[in-house]
């Protein structure tokens, strides 16, 4: 993907934005980044390839997600599948604009728990936590991880 992008900022921010993730992976599963595959995954809700992990050799792979806003990027890692959200408050003022900008955080981050939208419909339904994380002033962040199987009461 990177070779597509056009020389310039988008091609630069993919390649910080990549390179933290192998950084993170790489210490979590306790290997040099060059060592990590991120690959699509097997879904544990659905059994379809469309999670997204980070694997090496004689591990256990890892699920992973991030999203990115201005300047801002969050990164989730799990052993379940996770999804991470950011959101930029609105610099008005405006005495909703908090909470909306947590919405919207909350929102992204689950949808990206089911990556992709794979296993949304009838009969996916899992626990989860949603926690709201520190981040710089005038972000909001959030992260999304199942802690249940598919068919459990959510």
């Amino acid at each position: 993907m990177y070779d597509g992008l056009e020389p310039g900022a988008a091609r630069r921010r993919f390649a910080v934005v990549r390179g933290g993730l192998r950084l993170l992976a790489a210490a979590r599963l306790g290997c040099p980044p060059g060592r990590i595959a991120v690959l699509d995954g097997t879904c544990p809700l659905c059994a379809r390839l469309h999670d997204s992990v980070a694997a090496a050799e004689a591990a256990e792979p890892v699920h992973f997600s991030w999203d990115r806003c201005g300047d801002l990027v969050v990164y989730a890692l799990s052993g379940t599948t996770v999804g991470a959200g950011a959101a930029l408050l609105a610099e008005d003022g405006a005495p909703d604009a908090a909470p909306a900008a947590r919405r919207t955080a909350r929102r992204t981050a689950g949808g990206r728990a089911v990556m992709r939208g794979g296993c949304v419909g009838p009969g996916i339904i899992v626990d989860r936590t949603v926690d709201m994380v520190a981040v710089p002033h005038g972000y909001t962040a959030a992260v999304v991880r199942h802690t249940g199987a598919a068919g459990q009461p959510a």
